[in-house]
């Protein structure tokens, strides 16, 4: 079982001696774990399995050689999406040959480095200490590059997912619904009487309705799929895949049930409390339609809702919903 905590070290080696001669020289580094191949294939499973902070590789291997395992290790790198892969892993070659043209060729198809046998155990620590170090910065740039992403993706004040993040999602789940012929539901909704409680509680109160309020939301929600965002100002937008219009209203009627179970007193709203109207649309995209059609069909029924009295459900197909 590998430490999580400290990193690893693919030995490539068609020699069984040298892979542990290599491995018994790297146990001197007390944050280093090795794990070895003893082929390309074996190294490939090895590579895509354990995810290792650097590759030592033998140019010469006996089922292939190690320039073809390092262009499928640098594609397999490019198309894997999995969290803890990162974008490039150092290749060390290790060669008897001292040739130019191998050591260019080695570079073009995806290492980074060549030592040449019999290898230095001075030589090979270092170079080992000096590469782990780039990764570890490359790890913590990586880190901060998900971080910045994930908080730009984010509304500031509620913590939910942001317009941006809600219309890249929609561009998303509206492709990948034409493509499976599925319905997609857009539930659009906005506290009652936002600008009143402002003006009666303050703008601090305001800010604490919104976070509550979209708790409320975003916990009504049951699927992972689904997803509700801070569409802007006091709006907020569920985007619901595979949903036809009866599950997005049974969706929109927990929404606003959860938003009224606040129990927030709201002097100007609807009974003396916090309220939220919704508008419901439900399409199966296709590449004819826009997606715009489906926000201005919910943003229609919103408004419906709006002028028929608020907390309640709208849908352009159909009449008021549940209010309480």
């Amino acid at each position: 079982m590998l430490d999580p905590n400290k990193s690893t070290v693919l030995i490539v080696d068609p020699s069984a001696s040298n892979r542990s001669l290599i491995s018994e020289c790297l146990a001197q580094l007390p944050d280093v774990q090795t794990v070895v191949a003893a082929n390309g294939a074996q190294a490939l499973n090895q590579f895509c399995k354990h995810h290792p902070s650097l590759v030592l590789m033998d140019i010469a291997l006996h089922d292939t050689d190690g320039l073809s395992i390092a262009k499928s290790m640098r594609s397999w790198e490019r198309s894997a999406e999995q969290p803890g892969v990162m974008p490039w892993t150092p290749i060390v070659f290790l060669s008897t040959v001292m040739d130019e043209d191998i050591l260019a060729e080695g570079i073009m198809a995806g290492g980074d480095d060549f030592l040449y046998k019999p290898v230095s155990e001075v030589v090979l620590l270092a170079k080992v200490r000096a590469l782990l170090r780039i990764v570890c910065m490359q790890k913590e740039i990586h880190e901060a590059h998900r971080q910045i992403k994930a908080l730009s993706l984010l509304d500031g004040l509620t913590n939910i997912p942001n317009r941006r993040h809600f219309d890249e999602t929609l561009r998303t789940e509206w492709r990948r619904c034409s493509r499976l012929k599925a319905p997609l539901s857009i539930v659009i909704g906005d506290v009652d009487f936002f600008k009143q409680f402002n003006d009666i509680y303050g703008h601090q109160a305001g800010d604490e309705c919104l976070k509550a309020v979209a708790g409320a939301l975003n916990e009504s929600l049951f699927r992972v799929e689904d997803i509700v965002a801070r569409y802007g100002g006091e709006e907020f937008a569920a985007i619901l895949p595979g949903t036809d219009a009866i599950g997005a209203q049974a969706v929109a009627e927990r929404m606003r049930s959860s938003a009224r179970e606040l129990c927030i007193p709201h002097q100007g709203g609807v009974g003396g409390l916090i309220s939220c109207s919704f508008g419901v649309a439900s399409m199966v995209p296709s590449c004819e339609t826009p997606a715009p059609l489906l926000l201005q069909a919910a943003d229609e029924s919103l408004y419906a809702a709006k002028r028929n009295g608020r907390n309640q459900i709208r849908s352009l197909d159909q009449g008021a919903q549940k209010t309480g």
